[in-house]
């Protein structure tokens, strides 16, 4: 008997308690749904990360034309090649993250549209740390 108390208290609570939350829910205002992709954030962060690219893309030359030579494994094929497939390779890179990018934003996922520019360009600052440190 005391279970079955508490079974019936837990559903009143779920059904009566489930209809007080859709009550209150129903006054709130709706908080925007979306931004244009090229706001401010969007073009500092690309800007960011295009800058980044770029100083990867000068490094990586300057360390391969010294003999050097590229550590990603996904990049080594195009950089070894010659300067046109260092271009093709951090060119790509940034033209996909920018694509990637906009794939999140145009499905509403505007947090995860931010967030992998910002861990793209964290990788790139990572490239551009270790290749300074080890030219």
């Amino acid at each position: 008997m005391r279970h079955g108390k508490k079974l019936l208290v837990l559903l009143a609570l779920l059904v009566f308690g489930g209809t007080a939350c859709a009550e209150d829910q129903k006054g709130l205002p709706e908080a925007p749904s979306h931004h244009d992709f090229w706001d401010g954030k969007n073009r500092t962060l690309f800007l960011i990360h295009g800058s980044l690219e770029a100083l990867d893309f000068g490094i990586t030359h300057h360390n391969l034309s010294r003999g050097g030579r590229e550590l990603n494994p996904t990049g080594k094929a195009l950089c070894e090649s010659g300067t046109a497939g260092q271009l093709v390779f951090f060119g790509g890179g940034a033209a996909g993250v920018l694509g990637i990018s906009y794939l999140f934003h145009r499905t509403g996922h505007h947090k995860l549209e931010r967030a992998f520019m910002v861990v793209a360009s964290v990788d790139s600052a990572y490239g551009v740390t270790y290749s300074f440190v080890h030219r």
